[in-house]
């Protein structure tokens, strides 16, 4: 990579786009271009940092572990976005994993290679460490966001609920405001009973054309842009089809804000797959505790 490459790509990432070329030219000496294969692992959580990374392309997974096990996804993130900035500031843990999700390419800058590049301006010191709380700040209000969405559905999923068809379309309401911009919804219950969907509920000023009612097939992903406003969520349990979940932008998002929309959303996806499930299992219950008192009635 040329070092005139090298400043094209700082001059494309957001920290970087108000530099002079001097400076960029400057610092571009000390980057390190990696790349890794799809699911690899960047750095893992609780390894000792050693530098920030900027990502030129593909896509980045931030994921942190749970104490029951398993991980959650804090985070996507494409070209232009950076990760890992805590350990600009000190040899800490890593508090979350990266893993590529993807083809990705990256750029790392490590803590000491940092000092020195800031170390012959105070100034420029300053100023970068601004656009870096600037840039944390937004991701932190992107995540505080998603956190209010989450409980918001979920005090919901506790209040009594007696059909899918009613549970779905709460669920719409409580949603649609914690996106970011302006999105239409509508939601579909798979009935077992005659193999269609029914017509959980729909929001927004949008209206959803026949396809949306149709069944999914056994192959159809869990979620899906089906263009470049409109996202499809399919929801299962183990055994049977649940429901559809259509949600549709009223201005196309970015690569970045679609990658975040379908993190936040599968979250979605998966509680209210569980609240389903659950419904199902209280109407089987119901169900046999009918038959059994019908049976015992018939017995005398």
């Amino acid at each position: 990579m040329t070092a005139p490459d090298r400043v094209s790509l700082l001059r494309s990432l957001e920290l970087f786009d108000n530099y002079p070329e001097e400076r960029l030219r400057s610092l571009s000496a000390y980057l390190e271009p990696l790349s890794f294969a799809d699911a690899a692992e960047i750095f893992g959580e609780g390894t000792i940092g050693d530098g920030l990374y900027f990502v030129l392309a593909g896509r980045v997974r931030v994921t942190k572990k749970l104490g029951g096990g398993g991980q959650k996804d804090l985070a996507s993130l494409g070209a232009g976005d950076c990760f890992g900035e805590m350990a600009l500031l000190d040899a800490v843990a890593r508090s979350a994993g990266a893993y590529a999700s993807g083809a990705v390419e990256v750029l790392r800058l490590k803590r000491e290679d940092l000092k020195r590049w800031l170390a012959a301006d105070p100034n420029l010191a300053m100023e970068f460490f601004a656009e870096l709380v600037q840039i944390q700040s937004r991701r932190l209000r992107r995540t505080s966001a998603e956190l209010a969405l989450l409980y918001d559905l979920s005090s919901l999923l506790v209040e009594p609920a007696t059909t899918p068809v009613s549970l779905l379309d709460r669920a719409l309401v409580r949603v649609l405001p914690h996106l970011d911009g302006d999105w239409s919804a509508c939601a579909y219950a798979y009935n077992p009973y005659n193999e269609e969907m029914d017509l959980g509920g729909a929001a927004g000023p949008e209206a959803f054309g026949p396809e949306a009612a149709l069944v999914p097939g056994k192959s159809a992903p869990e979620q899906e842009w089906e263009d470049a406003r409109t996202l499809a969520l399919v929801l299962r349990s183990p055994t049977k089809l649940l429901a559809t979940l259509r949600f549709r932008a009223a201005v196309a998002p970015n690569e970045g804000r679609r990658a975040e929309t379908a993190r936040t959303l599968s979250a979605v996806s998966r509680l209210l797959s569980s609240a389903l499930e659950n419904l199902d299992f209280r109407a089987d219950e119901a169900l046999r505790r009918r038959l059994q008192t019908r049976n015992n009635a018939q017995s005398f």
